[in-house]
């Protein structure tokens, strides 16, 4: 006799995890990072429209905060080292910096989602 159940539900290893524990980690303090140089773009902004050059401080700043982030979740993600050359260079540009971090940004929070975080505005909580 058959004992093939065409009723009954797929069985799945769900006890393994997506990612490695080390790397998820990684990904999620860039992406703290990554959203603290995002909020300092624009106080940046703000503050150089009411202080002038104060704001530059403040941007260099968020470029700082932003290549490490960037670094650190293209590490944590597993881009190719030609992608972190790549998206280092990029983030040197005033406004397409800030749209490499709302991308990087959106990737960390899929990947982080997957492995079972909650993503808030201010980053991941387990």
């Amino acid at each position: 006799m058959n004992t093939y159940n065409p009723y009954e539900a797929p069985k799945a290893d769900v006890s393994a995890p997506m990612m490695d524990e080390a790397g998820i980690e990684q990904v999620a303090s860039a992406q703290k990072l990554i959203i603290y140089a995002i909020l300092a773009y624009f106080a940046a902004a703000a503050i150089r429209a009411m202080l002038g050059p104060l704001g530059l401080l403040v941007a260099l700043g968020a470029l700082l905060m932003g290549l490490v982030g960037t670094y650190r979740l293209c590490s944590g993600l597993g881009f190719s080292m030609g992608s972190r050359i790549i998206l280092m260079v990029l983030m040197c540009v005033p406004l397409v910096s800030l749209v490499v971090l709302l991308v990087l940004n959106a990737k960390a929070t899929r990947k982080l989602q997957a492995a079972g975080y909650r993503v808030g505005l201010l980053g991941a909580s387990r």
